[in-house]
């Protein structure tokens, strides 16, 4: 039996899901980030003419950010290969992919509750000109869902970081660093 399907039949099953719905994850994420960001600079030339009305509307603490969108997108990009590096490690086993995952966890459970503060923020001030009664429940229902899904997306990162941190998962870990360091 080869060493790939050794250590592969001892990990541990939550290393195997988190890993592989990272994975699929990761890479739909930078998918669509590149998709987005080709996009952009197909239509960023004509973006003044094209968003002059939105923009118009636009809050002012969000012009800086939207002035340098193409560069926004090409950081997401960069962050999702990386998470897609790294879980292909925490698959494989590598030490450093247990602890360079809990970090990734940690810097996107952060970034849901920036992002849940902003959705609190911005979302009930967003102009509602002419809007009906009907309209201004949307509005609560979009609140809600908004800050059901942050607090649910930070629950699961959450439990990924205490799910990588028992002791069975790490001792996973070591095993198969002591056996790369063996093959060397």
């Amino acid at each position: 039996m080869a060493p790939e399907q050794d250590s592969g039949a001892e990990r541990p099953r939550a290393v195997t899901i988190i890993g592989r719905l990272s994975l699929v994850v990761a890479v739909f994420c930078l998918c669509k980030n590149l998709v987005n960001l080709a996009v952009w600079k197909t239509l960023e030339p004509d973006a003044p003419s094209l968003f002059r009305n939105v923009l118009a509307e636009t809050p002012r603490f969000l012009h800086p950010l939207l002035a340098h969108v193409a560069a926004l997108m090409t950081v997401q990009a960069l962050w999702w290969a990386f998470v897609v590096i790294a879980a292909i490690g925490l698959l494989r086993l590598r030490p450093w992919a247990r602890v360079a995952f809990q970090g990734i966890c940690w810097a996107l459970l952060s970034y849901i509750t920036l992002f849940g503060i902003f959705w609190m923020t911005v979302w009930p001030r967003m102009s509602a000109r002419g809007a009906s009664a009907p309209a201004e429940s949307y509005r609560v229902i979009g609140l809600v869902l908004g800050l059901t899904t942050s607090a649910a997306v930070a629950a699961g990162l959450i439990a990924i970081v205490v799910l990588l941190r028992r002791p069975r998962i790490r001792e996973a870990f070591a095993r198969d660093g002591e056996i790369e360091r063996e093959r060397r």
